[in-house]
């Protein structure tokens, strides 16, 4: 039987798919544990306005969810005479940002601490520090916010959507001889669900080989007590397929 990888995105996801041609030998499936919902901070309404008024001079994008939520809410808003520069925070990131027609100034590597660095690395005639837009995830760490600051920038977090559990997990992730995570939200959730818990009623069942999209989700893992076999070194198919090899390998 197949190696069977079950991975924490949509079946339709390109990361799925492109995992998918990167394993041709195994049997990936895509299965999302959570599910986002809009939010609506109390301080949104001031960062519209000021988003308006071009106020900022950088938008931090984190997500291609992210780039989804604040579309719909522009979609229901005046244009905008012009868009900030948007720093991403990764490739997906940066191409959802292109998509929406935003002009991507900064990538960063895949996580929130390259991102600090490349902003500390700005020359001071590129950018002084200013006012950042910073929309996201409500279960974002404030790791960012608080390296942002210590740079002299004043940061807006708003968050747009949160993260919840679906109503029930997925057959396969009972199944699985690994489990891809793409995010900290979705491993709390497989967690819940019992995933990487002992079974009463099935003893012999052996615990799915955990393998991480990034250290950020793998700082999750340490935080739950949970054993991480392998940390993609790059948040994408590439670097998730070669870490799940390494599981075959073991």
């Amino acid at each position: 039987m197949a190696f069977t990888v079950a991975l924490t995105a949509a079946a339709t996801r390109p990361l799925t798919k492109k995992l998918q041609a990167e394993l041709p030998n195994c049997r990936v499936v895509g299965a999302p544990v959570t599910r986002s919902r809009p939010v609506s901070p109390p301080k949104l309404p001031v960062c519209l306005q000021r988003l308006k008024r071009g106020e900022y001079s950088w938008v931090i994008i984190t997500s291609a969810r992210t780039v989804k939520y604040l579309r719909q809410l522009l979609a229901a808003e005046p244009p905008l005479a012009t868009f900030p520069q948007v720093a991403a925070v990764g490739k997906a990131s940066a191409q959802a940002a292109s998509k929406a027609g935003w002009n991507v100034a900064l990538q960063a590597g895949g996580n929130a601490t390259d991102l600090a660095r490349r902003f500390a690395d700005l020359s001071p005639s590129t950018s002084s520090p200013g006012r950042i837009f910073l929309p996201g995830s409500a279960l974002s760490k404030p790791d960012l916010t608080a390296a942002l600051s210590e740079q002299g920038y004043q940061i807006d977090v708003c968050p747009l959507y949160t993260m919840t559990p679906v109503s029930a997990c997925p057959e396969v992730y009972f199944q699985a001889d690994a489990v891809a995570v793409t995010s900290g939200s979705n491993l709390r959730a497989l967690t819940d669900f019992g995933v990487f818990s002992s079974d009463a009623t099935d003893p012999a069942r052996a615990l799915p080989h955990l393998v991480c999209i990034g250290e950020p989700s793998a700082q999750v893992a340490k935080d739950l007590g949970l054993a991480v076999t392998a940390v993609a070194k790059t948040p994408d198919a590439g670097g998730l397929a070669a870490a799940l090899r390494s599981c075959l390998e073991r």
